[in-house]
């Protein structure tokens, strides 16, 4: 009896390419890892100057943290109410009152002031009649609107102009609903 050996059945490594492979993937490997140690340095020398840099930022704020004088304060609130009072005038609705004044004002009279209080919502009105029956007109319209409440007429007088024109100059104060 002969014994033989069948080499193909026997699983044949190439351990020449194997080893190549390997030596391959190590040296990718090492290249990564110097990569990394070089970023991870370059990123601590980073931080530490930014660090650096911050510390320094933090000293020059606080020397410069000095509390504003209180009239340079007072001025600049000053200066914000004025603004805001400005803003909040322009945003006051006055097509919308010009409209309900429109609409209780009968012929002959002539509103010369219309004046709101923008935080209370008052309204003073000045103006001039022909006569008494036409003021006495307007404060009828206003009471039986219901945009007015509160008409108060304030003054009244007798205006001329010339010999031939007079008329009477009048104040009137109300709510107004806006």
């Amino acid at each position: 009896m002969r014994l033989t050996i069948n080499l193909a059945t026997r699983t044949y490594l190439n351990n020449g390419q194997l080893n190549l492979v390997f030596s391959v993937i190590l040296v990718l490997l090492l290249f990564f890892l110097v990569v990394n140690i070089k970023e991870i340095a370059s990123n601590i020398g980073e931080s530490s100057r930014i660090k650096s840099e911050l510390h320094a930022l933090e000293q020059k704020s606080a020397n410069k943290g000095k509390m504003v004088p209180e009239a340079e304060y007072q001025n600049m609130l000053a200066r914000i109410r004025f603004s805001n009072g400005i803003i909040y005038r322009k945003s006051f609705r006055w097509l919308e009152l010009l409209d309900k004044l429109e609409t209780v004002t009968p012929e002959g009279i002539s509103l010369t002031i219309i004046e709101p209080d923008l935080k209370g919502k008052p309204l003073k009105v000045s103006g001039t009649a022909l006569n008494f029956g036409r003021l006495r007109q307007l404060l009828e319209n206003m009471e039986n609107s219901s945009n007015f409440s509160d008409i108060y007429l304030v003054s009244q007088a007798d205006a001329r102009v010339g010999d031939t024109q007079k008329g009477i100059i009048f104040n009137i104060n109300c709510q107004v609903k806006i």
